[in-house]
């Protein structure tokens, strides 16, 4: 499966996934507890000379990346973009995982 980098920040977690040569619409992410899981299928465009079809080579098939997430998520607002060949996916991090803010009370 792709290589996943793994960044945080106070507010998200950043997911980046390298996966060149593939549709990112061919990707699939899911999210069950805290367990990111992406799946896709890799396909290898040729074109031989002097025919009139494209043949699909599946030269890596499918694959799967399941990751723990270190802090709960808002799942229905991950975000997901695909930009030269690297996916970059956005997770909000749960309320309950954001540091908690304590004023201080000037006497």
């Amino acid at each position: 499966g792709p290589a996943l980098d793994v960044a945080e920040t106070p507010e998200t977690l950043i997911v980046k996934a390298e996966v060149p040569g593939i549709d990112p619409r061919e990707i699939d992410i899911s999210i069950t507890g805290d367990t990111l899981t992406l799946k896709g299928e890799k396909h290898e465009e040729k074109e031989e000379k002097g025919k009139t079809w494209q043949r699909m080579e599946r030269r890596y098939g499918a694959f799967s990346r399941t990751l723990t997430l270190p802090v709960p998520v808002k799942a229905e607002k991950i975000e997901a973009e695909s930009k030269d060949g690297v996916l970059t996916i956005t997770l909000p991090k749960s309320v309950e995982a954001l540091p908690k803010k304590i004023a201080v009370k000037a006497k």
